[in-house]
């Protein structure tokens, strides 16, 4: 069965964007070559994006697009309103998931952002959590995790230090 990642990258003050929906804290860090690696390695067990609107608006306007070897979707309320040949938008997230289950292919990355990564969440449907601990505090912006009143149990699988930042990766229980 194919397995729903949460691969991500988090302050430790625990934002994944600044209040703009920017990722420039990030910039020093894309020439490491430990995070190449790590990236290389997950995007390789993937075929699959699932990201929400407010993700796809920050990446859409990249010429190059970078998952042109995958299929992506984007999480819209308004998917009939949105036309790029690049994603497939939809606005039935447990309509998406069933047909995804139902085909063969790799694991399934959710790349965000925070209203999306909180719905998933809230119906336990992230399988595996990648999150790297970026060494930096931003002080504002959007959060990685916003909900009080979520449960969940999780197994650390893997502790790994890149450099700098701090790679954790949990399974559900």
């Amino acid at each position: 069965m194919r397995k729903i990642i949460l691969y991500i990258a988090m302050t430790l003050d625990g934002f994944i964007a600044d209040e703009n929906d920017g990722f420039s804290f990030l910039n020093e860090y894309d020439n490491l070559e430990s995070i190449q690696n790590s990236y290389s390695l997950f995007i390789n067990r993937i075929d699959t994006l699932i990201m929400g609107r407010v993700t796809y608006d920050v990446l859409k306007d990249i010429n190059e697009w970078p998952y042109k070897d995958y299929q992506s979707y984007v999480m819209t309320k308004q998917a009939d309103q949105y036309s790029d040949s690049r994603v497939l938008f939809r606005n039935n997230l447990e309509s998406l998931l069933k047909d995804l289950q139902q085909v063969e292919g790799k694991d399934i990355w959710l790349v965000g952002g925070g209203v999306l990564i909180e719905t998933f969440l809230k119906h336990n449907l992230i399988d595996e959590y990648q999150i790297a601990i970026i060494p930096k505090f931003i002080g504002k912006g959007k959060k990685l995790f916003t909900l009080s009143e979520i449960e969940a149990k999780l197994k650390l699988e893997k502790v790994e230090k890149m450099d700098e930042i701090v790679m954790l990766t949990y399974l559900k229980k």
